[in-house]
Formats: structure tokens, sequence, C-alpha cells
């Protein structure tokens, strides 16, 4: 474990538990996987599950979202993978396949506060959310590309 100094500006990344992947078909992705690793089972869910209002919880490019996608989790030791599939409505995986085609999109990390810890870094959040999987949660994806050269998202730390 690293050791945190109160003079070091750096910002405390939490543990990165995520690869997401954007493709066109999620289930057919997460098969490809799964036939060539012995990793498993595929949960799959349309998110947002039913019922839930995205105009309430989801933001993309600083205003309401209402976007639909398809994602597959398969679990690799202590990282998950996920697949996700852009479905319908305006957000960042539907850009990245027009600009990029499938691939690589993301990594997940899990910190306190996702919109204070997108504050400090200086960088905006391009979409966000509150977690349907994991009620209380709210998870924020910030523009990271120029920064980083790779989208970081940040999470609400699991409780323990």
């Amino acid at each position: 474990m690293s050791e945190t100094h109160s003079d070091d500006p750096r910002l405390e990344l939490g543990p990165g538990v995520q690869v997401g992947i954007v493709v066109r078909d999620a289930e057919a992705a997460a098969a490809a996987w799964t036939s060539r690793f012995r990793i498993g089972p595929v949960q799959i869910i349309d998110w947002p599950v039913a019922g839930t209002d995205m105009a309430q919880t989801g933001t993309y490019r600083g205003r309401h979202g209402n976007f639909r996608m398809r994602l597959a989790f398969l679990q690799a030791g202590p990282v998950q993978i996920e697949f996700i599939q852009p479905l319908e409505g305006e957000n960042i995986y539907s850009e990245f396949l027009a600009e990029h085609g499938e691939g690589l999109h993301h990594i997940l990390f899990e910190v306190d506060d996702p919109h204070d810890f997108a504050d400090k870094l200086g960088a905006p959040i391009i979409q966000s959310g509150g977690s349907t999987l994991r009620p209380g949660a709210i998870w924020a994806y910030l523009e990271t590309q120029a920064m980083l050269g790779a989208l970081i998202e940040v999470k609400t730390k699991a409780k323990m």
C-alpha cells in the first residue's frame, strides 16, 4: 500500500476494478471471451433497468441523459470486464463507436466522491449517473483523453 504524504499534490486513485469495451453486440463479445477463457458466468442486463427514470439520474455532456445500453459483465480475478452495446439515445459509447469502432473504452477506478475527484483533477464530467446495480453508488466518466491518453470512469467505493 502506498503512503500518503500531506505535501504530495497528487490525488489518491482507488483500485482499478473494471475495463470497459464498447462493442456492437455485447452478447457476442462475451461469448467470444467465454469460448476462449475460463471466465464467467456472463451477466447481461439492459440499462437502465426497467422502471428507472434516466432523466433524473443520468447526465450526458452537461444535460439530462436519455440513453439505453446492453451490458455484459465477466469477472476475471479482481477485474471486471464490461462489454457495452449502445442501444439508443445520445451517449459516449455511440460516439466512441462512430469515431473509433469497437474497442477499449475506459478503466474504472473506485474513489470516495466522483464529483469531488473530477473537480480536483480538473477534468469535466462527460457522462454520469446513479448505479441501479449498486444502489446509492454514483459513477462519472471524466474527459481525460487529452490529459491521460485514456478515458477514466470513477465510481463510489464499495462499502465493506
